[in-house]
């Protein structure tokens, strides 16, 4: 069992570390001032286009308003996205790590199983000068039997330890994937807003 055990740990530290997990108050910092940040930028707006409606020239106006406005959001959705990133892999190691834990404590509840299974006391046999052959023969198959569980345990432990392996580096290639599709990604342009009074100043032209 012992041997087992050292195994199983020693496949556990081969495998890659996960990066540690930032405390939940930091993402929600962020977050907060990225919203504040958008806040502050829509009522700058906001009352900028209502300047821009009391202008003689309306349309020039907040065309120009609306590039300002765009210019200002672009940094602020590149922030966003990438802590939208960053969440999402910090998710994507907390479920890898609860899976390898899951896998390390199913690994060693089987091999416990199986080795009180080989080890439970053999029935009493009568004492007796002819018994001394069984008791030796049952003896040795005990080992060979034990030496059995123990190599198959060590090779489900070694299939799981890979398999575990597999799967973290399939997800790290999805969220470098996913996060490079973010990089390559533009925001569209804003849609035209509607200009109010603008055929009314048209029509006093």
């Amino acid at each position: 069992m012992t041997a087992y055990l050292l195994f199983l740990l020693a496949g556990a530290a081969a495998s890659p570390p996960l990066p540690p997990l930032p405390p939940p108050s930091a993402a929600s910092a962020t977050r907060a001032e990225l919203a504040a940040e958008r806040a502050a930028i829509e009522q700058r707006f906001d009352a900028d286009k209502q300047a821009c409606e009391r202008q003689f020239a309306i349309t020039p106006c907040l065309e120009a308003l609306r590039q300002r406005r765009h210019d200002a959001l672009e940094p602020l959705v590149k922030r966003e996205q990438a802590l939208a990133a960053e969440e999402r892999r910090i998710r994507a190691a907390a479920q890898a790590e609860r899976v390898r834990e899951r896998d390390l404590a199913a690994a060693q509840e089987e091999a416990q199983r199986r080795e009180q299974a080989v080890v439970a006391p053999l029935p009493a046999v009568p004492a007796t000068p002819a018994s001394h052959a069984p008791r030796a023969r049952d003896a040795a198959d005990a080992a060979r039997q034990r030496q059995r569980v123990e190599a198959q345990a060590a090779g489900v432990a070694a299939q799981r330890v890979e398999q575990r392996r597999v799967r973290e580096d399939e997800q790290r290639k999805r969220i470098a994937a996913h996060e490079a599709r973010l990089q390559r990604r533009t925001k569209p342009a804003a849609a035209p807003l509607a200009v109010p009074g603008e055929s009314a100043a048209s029509a006093a032209r």
